[in-house]
């Protein structure tokens, strides 16, 4: 069964852009809004307790992942939805590997610049742009 698109989930309108795929809408949303909105819109959640980055992961939207991770912290990142997942579990679930290998060096380079420390040599390597 297909999950609706607006209505009972009570998505934000970026929720909406990205459950549809369109990466336009949702660089027009983001680019509008001042920082502070931003972080309140990335955020919100919908009636599951999915943000926009988790959407976004759910559905296998890369270019999407690509373009929230830009805007996106650790503790943003890893908020769980209703089903237990975040945004990586999620994607991993749902075989979407490229999408679990953005998250992965997100988590990874947000946890070294918390903790001061220099990216090695191999994780440079490995966070080449996909």
């Amino acid at each position: 069964m297909k999950k609706q698109l607006t209505g009972i989930r009570g998505d934000s309108p970026l929720q909406s852009a990205i459950r549809a795929g369109n990466l336009e809408l949702v660089r027009e949303i983001t680019s509008q809004s001042p920082e502070g909105e931003l972080k309140e819109l990335l955020s919100k959640r919908n009636n599951s307790c999915e943000t926009a980055l988790y959407v976004a992961a759910e559905n296998g939207h890369l270019d999407i992942v690509k373009e929230l991770i830009r805007y996106c912290d650790i503790g943003l990142a890893g908020f769980k939805a209703r089903n237990g997942f975040d945004a990586f579990h999620i994607a991993a679930k749902n075989g979407h590997l490229g999408r679990s290998r953005i998250l992965t060096i997100c988590y990874f380079t947000t946890y070294c610049m918390l903790v001061q420390l220099t990216l090695p040599y191999q994780i440079r390597v490995f966070a080449k742009p996909i």
